[in-house]
């Protein structure tokens, strides 16, 4: 079994169910669509990876808690950016949750104490806020990120209350970061769509990656990018397990013992057989000299 210490993400969309219930099913595979446009290039600047998805709900994982934080702002304010170009009737806002521990990985997933508690932490989430725990607030740099006390929760299924934290919104007393110069449109524009200042989050998460969601790979490479490291990680446990399964029956089995022997005799019949074949095979030379008699 595997271990790892992770910063879990849980982000969704505010008031889901009732919007489905309104919305034609072409509208929620628009409004899901936009949604995840944003979500992916923001996980991968921020070397982080999607592990899954439910229904409307993302469950993100990264190394770093602080780059978790900063990530579930972007996200908030992508959208708010990309707003201006969207009827008003499809805006929608969201609200995320972060946590920090220990989790099991296993067939590309991650379970454990964690993530249950990254997921009952969102549910005490408003829209468009970030709520954290005491573990990532303890963890994270601060001087990136800046941290309010909500106070002591009960979440269910878990024992004890648990201190929880919001990053505040511009503008409100706690956001009190030094202010970052925002960096210059990729495609030379006078500004973003939207101003710094009317984002909920000021750009904090989503400015210092402008450059790297502009140089994004293609949708292919982006998913392939992010499967291969569950794909191998799969394919090297099967393999373990394969061996010391073979392993195993070798020592207690004269019968597997017989057919070990027997399929290595063929692996090198077939190996010498392969060499001598080549070998007989004539050169593009050589059969030009045979057709003309030398």
């Amino acid at each position: 079994m595997k271990t790892e210490n992770l910063a879990i993400v849980f982000v969704d969309i505010a008031g889901f169910t009732p919007r489905t219930s309104a919305q034609t099913r072409e509208e929620n595979l628009r409004m899901l669509k936009r949604f995840d446009d944003v979500v992916r290039p923001l996980v991968r600047a921020y070397s982080g990876r999607v592990v899954k998805t439910i229904g409307d709900a993302y469950l993100l994982t990264f190394r770093s808690p602080t780059d978790a934080l900063l990530c579930s702002v972007g996200i908030h304010d992508g959208l708010a950016e990309s707003d201006a170009a969207i009827d008003p009737s499809e805006r929608f806002t969201v609200r995320a949750a972060v946590n920090v521990g220990e989790v099991r990985l296993e067939n590309n997933d991650v379970f454990g104490e964690a993530v249950n508690i990254a997921a009952r932490i969102e549910g005490k989430a408003a829209a468009g806020e970030v709520y954290f725990s005491e573990s990532v607030y303890l963890s994270m740099t601060k001087s990136e990120v800046p941290s309010e006390e909500v106070g002591y929760a009960e979440l269910k299924g878990i024992s004890g209350k648990v201190r929880l934290y919001r990053i505040p919104r511009a503008g409100e007393s706690g956001y009190n970061l030094k202010q970052r110069e925002t960096p210059a449109p990729a495609n030379g524009s006078a500004s973003h769509p939207l101003a710094p200042v009317a984002l909920p989050f000021g750009g904090l998460g989503l400015d210092r990656v402008r450059d790297r969601l502009a140089a994004g790979p293609s949708l292919a490479a982006r998913e392939i990018a992010e499967k291969l490291p569950g794909m191998l990680q799969d394919g090297a446990s099967t393999a373990k397990r394969g061996f010391a399964w073979w392993r195993e029956e070798v020592r207690r089995s004269r019968t597997m013992q017989y057919i070990t022997i027997a399929v290595i005799i063929a692996i090198i019949a077939l190996i010498v057989w392969g060499v001598k074949h080549k070998q007989k095979q004539a050169t593009p030379l050589q059969k030009l000299q045979r057709s003309l008699g030398l």
